[in-house]
């Protein structure tokens, strides 16, 4: 299996702004994969995920540090797939936004998962 995975690191005063751009592209993945999509190619697994980051993670007393971490995260069974996707993405109306909002990210394309709960 491969997978995408982006995390952001934005300040609360940008975090609507990446939000946004996050939502718009899980609304485009419900629309494009479908449970009846007849091209075979959609995610095992995807979620996105937001918190508060705290100033230190063992100890949530320590408070927070201003920023919201976000995360993509996307299982796919094949390469080709997140290729494909990663296309269709680049023709979406929702592109311009979610590709603005790269700037606070850190990106994977082709990660491998080397440990899964599930499996």
């Amino acid at each position: 299996m491969h997978c995408i995975n982006i995390s952001y690191k934005v300040s609360a005063d940008k975090a609507v702004e990446v939000e946004e751009a996050l939502k718009a592209h899980a609304e485009h993945m419900k629309t494009n994969y479908t449970s009846d999509n007849p091209r075979g190619d959609n995610p095992v697994d995807a979620y996105f995920t937001k918190a508060e980051e705290l100033n230190n993670p063992t100890n949530p007393e320590d408070g927070k540090t201003g920023n919201i971490i976000f995360t993509v995260n996307e299982k796919w069974s094949q390469p080709e797939h997140i290729q494909n996707h990663i296309g269709r993405t680049k023709e979406a109306a929702h592109w311009e936004k979610f590709a603005s909002a790269m700037q606070y990210a850190n990106v994977s394309v082709m990660g491998e998962i080397f440990y899964d709960m599930k499996g």
